[in-house]
Parts: structure tokens; C-alpha cells; sequence
């Protein structure tokens, strides 16, 4: 399978740059933080959570509050919806994905199942597109911005395995690898292994790693220099559907697919 680059510079030299604007780093690594915790943080929590001393917090909150990324209560702070246009301004310089919905749309119709394409984004896979079925709808708190682990889904795993062998290595290194489920796979090696397979066989079958009740499989888009660009994927209720019916009927509909959004991307270039 083709190889990929993911969107973040975490080495050293990069930090230690003279470009490298050190509070703006810690403005956007608390912005990451809160948006995890949905019911918001204490001022010691996100210090705790950023690794910062409480007076340097404060000074970052009092900044997001002023500029509207942030809203405080009482003695608890959450983000505020201005932090939106960040996600959307990314989206919106992607006009490639304007194109994809009518295409992935059509896949819905032929699978009634519901699809997804994401990126890589460090250890995450980002969704940047999404379309529910309106026969069966999985996953619905999962919209156009989330992050999941890449190492135990589908969509993750088709990115990690176009990494080079070694940014495969390193990313899973600093993935946290938390069994969410009696089958996820936490053992390094092992999934190097299916990181291998997965690159040869240009697909990713993944069975209730993230979640029970959740199975999904997800192949590369790729761009005409042979780069994946993205992840496309559908999911299913293990109930409903088997894996051998997954490879049978869902794969050559995933591969045709992300084969004509990577055609798409030709004409109208940019994720």
C-alpha cells in the first residue's frame, strides 16, 4: 500500500526552534485538553492536564476567554463554540471534500450502511467526512471532527500501515494502548504484524476493538503520486452482518469507491 505523512512535527528540533512561538503551543495544547472533557476543567486540572505551573494556566484561560475560545463557570471552564471556526476553517480550504459527499452518499444507498473517511492525525484518525444511512444509524456522537484511535479501528490501521515502517514503530509507541474492548489487540507487536498485512492487502477489518457491537472495515484513498491521502470506511452491527460478508459484498463497493474519490481529488486537489 502507498505511503502517507501525518500532520504533526513532534521533534525536537522543531521545538527548539527559533520559529517555534512557544505560547501558542500552549494555548492550542489546552484547547486540546478541554475539548475532552466535555463538563470542562478546573484551572488545577488543566494545568495538571497541559503539564503547566497554575499562574501560566491562568494566564492561557484568561487569553481563550478574552479572544472567546473559552467561557468560564463558576470555577470551571469549558470551550465555547468560536472554537468551531477552527475545525471548519480547515474543512472549508478542502474543497475536495464537497465532491465526496455525492460520491460516498451513492455508497450509503448501494451498502444502507453508513461511511466514513478520515485522516491521520498523530496517533488519531480525524473524520472529515461522514454519511449515516437512514435505515441504520451506528456510532451517531461521532460527527465530522472527531478523533478515534488509530491503532484499534479500521479507518486508523489503513493510515498507520501506509506509514513507513519506522513512523509505524514510533506512533504506536506513543499511543496509548488501552484495551476499550475484551478484543482489542494491545500488544505492539502483534500489531505491527497487522500493520504489515493490512499495508499488502490494502484493506482493514477491524471487529469490536473500539466498542462491542461494532465492526468495520476500511481501505486507502489514494492520490495519483500512489500517497494515501485518507481512509474510507464503513461499519456494522456484527449481528447483522459477518465478516466473510463484509469482504465479499462491502470491499469491491469500498475499493470502487475511494478508486473514484482519489479521481476526484485529481480535478480538485487539496486535503
Amino acid at each position: 500500500m502507498p505511503t502517507a505523512t501525518t500532520t504533526r512535527d513532534d521533534s525536537a528540533d522543531a521545538r527548539d526552534s527559533q520559529n517555534f512561538i512557544r505560547a501558542l503551543a500552549r494555548g492550542l495544547a489546552a484547547i486540546e485538553a478541554m475539548g475532552k472533557h466535555a463538563d470542562g476543567v478546573t484551572l488545577s486540572e488543566l494545568a495538571g492536564l497541559c503539564d503547566l505551573d497554575r499562574a501560566t494556566t491562568r494566564r492561557i484561560l484568561l487569553t481563550l476567554v478574552e479572544l472567546g475560545y473559552v467561557r468560564g463557570s463558576a470555577n470551571r471552564f469549558l470551550l465555547a463554540p468560536r472554537v468551531l471556526s477552527l475545525g471548519y476553517a480547515y474543512l472549508s480550504s478542502i474543497p475536495f471534500w464537497e465532491l465526496a459527499n455525492p460520491v460516498m452518499e451513492r455508497l450509503v444507498r448501494t451498502l444502507h450502511e453508513s461511511c466514513s473517511a478520515a485522516t491521520l492525525d498523530g496517533t488519531d484518525a480525524v473524520y472529515v467526512a461522514r454519511v449515516r444511512s437512514s435505515e441504520r444509524v451506528i456510532d451517531v456522537s461521532r460527527t465530522i471532527g472527531s478523533r478515534i484511535p488509530a491503532y484499534c479501528t479500521s479507518l486508523g490501521r489503513v493510515l498507520l500501515a501506509a506509514e513507513s515502517v519506522d513512523q509505524r514503530d514510533a506512533l504506536l509507541k506513543k499511543s496509548p494502548l488501552v484495551a476499550h474492548t475484551k478484543n482489542t489487540i494491545v500488544d505492539r507487536r502483534k500489531l505491527m504484524k497487522i500493520l504489515s498485512d493490512v499495508r499488502k492487502q490494502g484493506w482493514a477489518l477491524v471487529d469490536q476493538e473500539l466498542e462491542m457491537g461494532l465492526r468495520s472495515l476500511a481501505v486507502p484513498i489514494v492520490d495519483r503520486t500512489g500517497r494515501v491521502v485518507a481512509a474510507l470506511n464503513t461499519s456494522v452491527q456484527p449481528t447483522r452482518v459477518s465478516a466473510a460478508e463484509m469482504l465479499k459484498k462491502f470491499l469491491p463497493a469500498l475499493q470502487a469507491t475511494a478508486a473514484e474519490l482519489g479521481h476526484a481529488r485529481l480535478a480538485r486537489p487539496g486535503i
